[in-house]
């Protein structure tokens, strides 16, 4: 039978002291709803359907635009879990077995989720829970002396002798689709907050008769986001998760607790992570490659044995084998550096490509510029790429020296084997194989005197 997904992803987070919504804020470099959508995905459910309020929806639908085929539905008025499903109820395929989800619990897994919805063959309702030591906050699973669930208590409506119950529900529950719809219309908001409270199905249907199982999981992975303490407690939770996963494939990292992976991380063989290092979006580093510490990665791949030194930030780079990079360097978007280019310490590129052996080693803004091989820019080495308006193009050959400070004015063109002199402007195409200097003429002013200040000063 066909399954229809709903996350319930309405709630304010009034607790979170944002204007975001709860569900859009960043664990691991996306929102929570993301990390909740990807996993729903995997199911192949026949519907995906999120209820949101209406105050987000321009927000909500911005930050999930890369999740096709999903159906957006508005809560208008905030009034508990069961009043969000009841709107979903209208767009649920008639009769599929329906599977609820929370848009504050990120770290579900879909094989957790197809084994709930498998458990609807052979009952009507099957609750995610997790046995804990520490139920504060969650809604305690009641159940009768033949073991099926009687009740989930919320915690605010529990008495004393149910708060000691450690079976805790997630808030994630399977419907039976042909139970669904009369489950929800006899819910009322006959409790202390005056919601309609999706837990309170569970009652009515075992007075029903209806077959009401669990289903366990680990702890962690239903733990639920209501403020910013939960949520850098998820981050550490998700950041032991894919540090563990790297170093059980041989990744070594210094320090699992100071590494941040906000993205997708692909390591090949003896790659080694120092301490406070950062990686974002989808990073690639192959064997070999070092990333000392500091360093901040975002949407690049590193080739092999390329060495990137502290305090480098790299953004949409693809950087070839035997590099090495950094201390303190920025390659901003569209930087390409061939096998064993170098680049040094306080060196900014961006939108440019350089050639194999070739090095960038001080102080030097290479922008716009095509850089040959074996190619040596000299410290405090500009390329006027910008006029004001307009990007304009440098194109520097192979086996080129350019000196220390050099102004580049674009567009221009230097020939293979072309030498700039130390402290020229240049703003023709310099010849192959020949010095170019560009120099005002030197000075000497005599009986000049510095001036000094004035006693009263």
């Amino acid at each position: 039978m066909g399954f229809s997904i709903v996350i319930l992803a309405a709630g304010q987070g009034t607790r979170m002291a944002s204007k975001k919504p709860k569900t859009l804020q960043v664990l691991a470099g996306k929102p929570l709803l993301a990390h909740i959508l990807e996993q729903a995905i995997k199911t192949k459910p026949d519907q995906l359907i999120v209820v949101h309020s209406p105050e987000h929806t321009k927000e909500i639908k911005k930050e999930t635009k890369q999740f096709q085929g999903m159906v957006f539905i508005e809560q208008n008025k905030p009034l508990g879990t069961g009043h969000a499903l009841k709107q979903a109820l209208p767009a649920i395929t008639q009769n599929n077995n329906t599977l609820v989800l929370l848009g504050d619990v990120p770290l579900i897994k879909s094989d957790t989720l197809q084994d709930l919805v498998n458990s609807l063959v052979d009952c009507d309702i099957s609750v995610l829970s997790s046995n804990t030591p520490h139920p504060k906050g969650y809604g305690r699973i009641k159940k009768d002396k033949n073991n099926c669930v009687q009740a989930i208590i919320e915690e605010q409506e529990a008495n004393k002798e149910e708060r000691q119950i450690n079976e805790v529900s997630s808030g994630i529950i399977a419907f039976s689709g042909k139970h669904l719809g009369d489950l929800l219309a006899e819910l009322d908001a006959t409790n202390s907050k005056g919601e309609y409270y999706l837990t309170d199905t569970i009652e009515n249907a075992y007075n029903k008769g209806l077959i009401i199982k669990t289903a366990a999981t680990k702890q962690n992975e239903v733990f639920g986001v209501n403020d910013k303490k939960d949520l850098a407690r998820t981050e550490d939770i998700k950041r032991e998760e894919l540090t563990s996963a790297l170093m059980e494939q041989g990744v070594t990292i210094c320090d699992p607790k100071r590494v941040d992976i906000r993205g997708a991380l692909k390591c090949g063989q003896d790659v080694v992570i120092d301490v406070n290092t950062v990686f974002e979006g989808d990073v690639e580093l192959s064997d070999g490659v070092q990333i000392a510490p500091f360093a901040i990665v975002s949407n690049s791949k590193i080739g092999k044995n390329t060495n990137i030194l502290s305090h480098s930030n790299i953004d949409g780079a693809n950087i070839g084998e035997d590099c090495s990079i950094g201390p303190f360097a920025r390659l901003r978007p569209g930087t390409e550096l061939k096998n064993q280019a170098k680049i040094g310490n306080f060196v900014e590129t961006k939108n440019t490509s350089i050639g194999n052996e070739s090095k960038v080693n001080h102080l030097t803004y290479v922008g716009d510029a095509e850089i040959g091989e074996k190619t040596n820019i000299g410290a405090g080495t500009i390329t006027c790429n910008y006029d004001g308006a307009n990007k304009h193009k440098t194109i520097i050959g192979n086996n080129v020296f350019i000196g220390s400070g050099v102004e580049l004015v674009a567009p221009i063109t230097i020939e293979n084997g072309a030498t700039i002199g130390a402290g020229s402007t240049v703003s023709k195409s310099a010849p192959a194989n020949k010095l170019t200097v560009e120099r005002a003429k030197q000075k000497t002013v005599d009986g000049w005197q510095r001036p000094t200040k004035n006693k009263g000063d």
